[in-house]
């Protein structure tokens, strides 16, 4: 007897749609129009005649038979994919999927790999740079990952990788002008350049225990490596990190005027499932980082 499915397509669009309960969303995931997932949805609708979806003016929600299909569809694209990644974990036992954040890979990663590939000439490494949030290994195809947080990732084996301490970098230029940054209270007179969040520049000032300076304010550059040639360039004041601008600090490229350092709870960790280091590669890598720290 035949399945009874409805287009693969339809289905792929309500997974997504469903999951993130926003059309717009699951177009983002999947690299087409919303209009080409409403079309779907309607499509998938029509031949279950049910409706998987209460459309509101500013949100998506699930219908009771929207519910009920939802996890099937969401567990059966899961098989599949793992049992696709496995097959090809198995054609390439060598290569791995690693999942980065693009400031540590750039800024301290790229420059230690030869030592790697030295070391272990037959692993290939496939790099993906991505933001730091928490690594999915059900959904994601990646074999181990760095990741900047607490290291609470339940399920998770996190080993401590990097610790990053925080203190203001500037262009030499600032030492010199008619507001020197000899002076700390000169802070005042700059633009302060944000990673992200005005978290980090927060508890610096609280640190310093500097009056007359007001963290919620300056540039955010969500993007660290955008954020230190910025400073290089004389946009403002940035905190920077001795794992990513050390080579600046010595080139002179950037100073740092005062010796007050915060070293906040978060740190840079090695992360992957238990079960991924039975796979030698991944073991391999994740003991060569951790020997870089040592």
């Amino acid at each position: 007897m035949g399945r009874r499915l409805p287009p693969l397509n339809s289905l792929k669009c309500f997974e997504a749609a469903g999951r993130l309960l926003s059309f717009t969303a699951a177009a983002r995931e999947l690299n087409v129009t919303q209009a080409a997932i409403s079309h779907q949805i309607k499509v998938i609708e029509e031949y279950l005649d049910v409706s998987l979806f209460e459309r509101y003016p500013r949100r998506l929600a699930l219908t009771e038979q929207g519910k009920t299909l939802l996890p099937e569809v969401t567990e059966a694209f899961d098989r599949v994919s793992g049992a696709i990644s496995a097959l090809g974990r198995e054609r390439y036992s060598n290569m791995i999927n690693v999942r980065l954040g693009p400031s540590f890979a750039a800024r301290w990663l790229s420059p230690r790999l030869k030592y790697f590939w030295l070391q272990y000439p037959e692993i290939d490494l496939c790099l993906f740079h991505v933001a730091n949030a928490p690594a999915d290994f059900e959904r994601e195809d990646i074999d181990i990952a760095v990741t900047y947080g607490n290291g609470e990732w339940p399920g998770l084996v996190a080993d401590r990788l990097l610790a990053l301490d925080f203190f203001p970098i500037c262009s030499p230029a600032f030492m010199h002008n008619d507001k020197p940054l000899t002076d700390i209270e000169n802070l005042r007179y700059y633009t302060l350049l944000h990673d992200a969040s005005y978290d980090c520049w927060h508890d610096w000032i609280e640190l310093a225990q500097v009056d007359g300076i007001k963290a919620e304010k300056g540039t955010i550059i969500d993007d660290t490596n955008v954020l230190i040639q910025a400073a290089i360039d004389g946009q403002g004041i940035a905190l920077g990190s001795t794992a990513f601008i050390q080579d600046h600090l010595d080139t002179g490229r950037l100073v740092k005027p005062f010796d007050i350092t915060l070293v906040n709870e978060f740190s840079y960790y090695v992360v992957c499932p238990e079960s991924h280091l039975k796979n030698p590669a991944v073991r391999a890598f994740k003991e060569w980082l951790l020997s870089l720290v040592e």
